[in-house]
């Protein structure tokens, strides 16, 4: 296993102490992990194209780190009440459309590459900064008009990524439907 590998492993195993950190109400500790987390995730890409280390187990375990940090963050920070429910919704029904939209096309013959777009990209780092201010707040005032402001963006930036994936799903789904039947 590589090094970009193994960071996308401890990723994946930080979720259980960042979870059982917020369920004891241990904000600060929950937001290092998520920080290291964070930072996992960028050396693990880094380091992957860097040293040309891109794997298929990588594009699996990448992608996966990510998800179940962010879905975990956002319920449990919505059940601490830390982050409004519809936010929480809106995150967790997008990224389980979007895994169902992509399962569609892999096991329809219609999947080759999973290219992230640039409003996937906004709204995964919204959401990061999102679940930080989230746990910042539980230790620190933070102005609430600046909370749901940056709940508000990252919320319509996480619909606008969804729409654009189920657009971009519906484009590659029925170009090769069409050059399968022919003219």
């Amino acid at each position: 296993m590589n090094l970009p590998n193994a960071l996308s492993l401890l990723r994946i195993f930080l979720v259980t102490p960042f979870l059982i950190a917020v369920i004891y109400h241990q904000f600060f500790v929950a937001l290092i992990i998520f920080v290291l987390a964070g930072i996992s995730d960028f050396f693990d890409g880094y380091l992957a194209r860097r040293w040309r280390q891109q794997s298929l187990l990588g594009t699996f375990l990448d992608p996966l780190g990510d998800k179940l940090l962010i879905t975990v963050a956002f319920i449990s920070l919505c059940i601490q009440g830390l982050l409004p429910p519809w936010l929480v919704v809106t995150v967790v029904a997008k990224d389980v459309y979007s895994v169902i939209g992509t399962g569609v096309l892999y096991f329809s013959d219609n999947f080759s590459v999973a290219i992230p777009s640039l409003w996937g990209k906004l709204s995964t780092l919204l959401q990061i900064i999102a679940v930080g201010f989230a746990l910042l707040s539980a230790f620190c005032t933070i102005n609430t008009s600046l909370l749901d402001g940056l709940f508000a963006v990252t919320g319509l930036a996480t619909a606008i990524a969804f729409f654009h994936y189920l657009w971009r799903g519906v484009e590659v789904f029925s170009a090769v439907t069409s050059h399968q039947n022919g003219p």
